[in-house]
């Protein structure tokens, strides 16, 4: 539905008629575009969380083993977002498990595990680094005892972090979608008219016909005033 608000421009002119449909017109641009944005904005949000969750389910795999002189580790990453690649690192001398840490702009500390063979040589076992030191101090202990003692170790995890935005991002544009359903579901059930854009000129046609009917209505009809006279005229000749 649109609201006609009062101008200062006179429907009788020419000017005025292209006024008010130049001002009618931009309205319901606006209310078109205001729209439209906002299913944008909801698709942009429903496709950053899709990727993040993607992004968050692409496992890593540590997995060390027993060889004949020592223990080989492989680190295989396996990525569910596109180009879909696999990566997988062997390290066929492993000595130790350790923890570096990087900066991030504002000032916050963030880790990641490394593996370390006997020439010096380090791996990450992640291509990136989040926080939380405990989560990878447990795993860097538990890799350091299968080295020590010789046994077997393998364990697989994701980024629960991107999982977790990634649900963020696709649940807003949902509860926005169920929200928008429910409320058309309840104009419908009161029996309001469907909103419906038209063109300006349609509206100020309408307009004027509804304006032209209002006055005929309030105008006397001649056959009212007719009966009317011949009323009184029989009252005074009685």
């Amino acid at each position: 539905m649109v609201r006609l608000y009062k101008t200062n421009y006179c429907f009788t002119t020419k000017e005025g008629k292209k006024h008010l449909i130049l001002k009618l017109n931009v309205f319901l641009y606006n209310k078109r575009m205001k729209k439209r944005n906002s299913k944008s904005i909801l698709i942009t949000f429903l496709i950053i969380g899709l990727y993040s969750l993607f992004s968050g389910l692409s496992s890593t795999t540590v997995e060390i083993t027993l060889t004949s002189t020592g223990q080989q580790a492989l680190i295989h990453r396996r990525s569910m977002i596109p180009p879909f690649k696999n990566i997988d690192i062997v390290i066929p001398d492993l000595k130790q498990a350790g923890i570096s840490s990087s900066s991030t702009s504002k000032g916050q500390t963030t880790y990641r595990v490394e593996l370390e063979d006997f020439k010096g040589n380090r791996f990450p076992v992640t291509s990136y680094y989040s926080s939380g030191y405990e989560s990878k101090a447990i795993m860097k202990d538990a890799i350091n005892n299968s080295i020590r003692n010789r046994t077997e170790y393998k364990n697989t995890f994701y980024n629960t972090v991107s999982i977790f935005f990634g649900f963020i991002f696709i649940f807003i544009p949902v509860i926005a979608f169920i929200a928008n359903k429910k409320s058309k579901n309840n104009t419908n059930s009161k029996s309001k008219p469907h909103t419906t854009y038209k063109t300006a000129e349609k509206i100020l046609e309408e307009f004027q016909i509804a304006k032209d009917s209002s006055i005929s209505a309030q105008q006397p009809q001649p056959e009212a005033e007719t009966e009317k006279y011949k009323n009184i005229n029989d009252s005074i000749i009685k």
